[in-house]
């Protein structure tokens, strides 16, 4: 029996289609299921999503924060094995995102394609910790505290750090990331260029 159906037992119809949806995901790696699918996982009839959600659209809107949650559980685990403000704790979280975009690339492009709904990822955002960004933001701000005299934007440093991190993800997941250099290798190419943007931030040079 499926997580889904357990939690459809316990009354939540809401969120057993909501796991249902991300078991066929994870299952076929791929977003092409239908709202029928979903229903027959979760054990219910194909008109019970529609109590909840009004279309599949809705449905993989709520699958995705669920992606992002899991994103943001593996980052502090992996944030919660290193001293604070450490550089081996900012990278261990670079490559969490980097497995993570490996072992779940569905997941990995729903999170980040545009679905039309911009403006209400802003609005969680502002609300919660997306995807563990607040915990890289954390880690930035006490490395900088540690290494460096002056005011640093742990914030803005801390989206160059991430978005160089997605960069190299999305390179690696179309197949491009060593197009010009055979010899990448994606850990390596992100410690390196991580290091560099935090030497050129603080001035001090990573061990």
């Amino acid at each position: 029996m499926s997580q889904a159906l357990r939690n459809y037992h316990h009354g939540d119809l809401r969120n057993a289609l909501i796991i249902a949806a991300a078991e066929l995901i994870e299952r076929d790696s791929t977003l092409d299921f239908t709202m029928a699918e979903a229903a027959a996982r979760a054990g219910v009839s194909a008109a019970a999503p529609y109590r909840h959600f009004a279309d599949k659209e809705a449905l993989l809107q709520a699958v995705r924060q669920l992606a992002i949650l899991g994103l943001g559980n593996r980052a502090a685990k992996a944030a919660s094995l290193h001293p604070g403000g450490s550089i081996e704790g900012i990278l261990a979280m670079g490559h969490t995102y980097l497995h993570y975009a490996r072992e779940k690339r569905a997941f990995f492009s729903l999170m980040w394609e545009d679905r039309g709904n911009i403006e209400e990822i802003r609005e969680n955002v502002a609300q919660e910790d997306h995807g563990g960004f607040m915990i890289l933001v954390g880690l930035v701000k006490a490395f900088c505290e540690h290494n460096s005299d002056t005011a640093i934007d742990g914030v803005y440093l801390a989206t160059q750090i991430w978005s160089m991190t997605h960069g190299v993800a999305t390179l690696e997941a179309s197949q491009l990331i060593n197009l010009f250099d055979r010899s990448i290798d994606p850990e390596a190419l992100l410690d390196q260029s991580v290091r560099t943007l935090l030497v050129g931030a603080t001035g001090h040079q990573p061990l």
